[in-house]
């Protein structure tokens, strides 16, 4: 059997936190969580999804992960009131299915269910 020398054991170990850490990113070496990423679920069949490059989408700050909102120009969307806003739960979406629906405003497609933008509006 092979047997390592000390320094070769923590030159390994240092490439391989090394490569974990690049291919990882945040890891529970560093100390930082990831955040889970929401399951995926396919668009329906002849549908597309809202563009976030459309001027009314721009205009709203729209993004299909909500994640992506820019708080600079939305700083109310890291308010805790606001944690739960996303397409699902405005009252301009219709579900079509687990992860995708119509919405009244951004009509030209379909909008995901962890999308945001700026016309949210709580549904009752």
């Amino acid at each position: 059997m092979n047997r390592f020398s000390r320094k070769q054991f923590l030159n390994q170990l240092i490439v391989l936190v090394s490569t974990l850490s690049l291919f990882g990113g945040e890891s529970a070496i560093s100390g930082k969580e990831s955040k889970p990423v929401p399951k995926t679920i396919p668009i329906p069949e002849g549908e597309t999804p809202v563009s976030e490059n459309e001027p009314t989408a721009q205009a709203l700050g729209f993004h299909q992960d909500a994640i992506k909102t820019d708080y600079n120009l939305y700083p109310d969307r890291k308010l805790p009131e606001a944690k739960n806003q996303f397409c699902a739960t405005c009252s301009q979406f219709t579900k079509i299915n687990e992860g995708w629906g119509k919405c009244n405003i951004l009509s030209k497609g379909l909008v995901s269910n962890h999308g945001w933008c700026s016309a949210w509006s709580k549904r009752y």
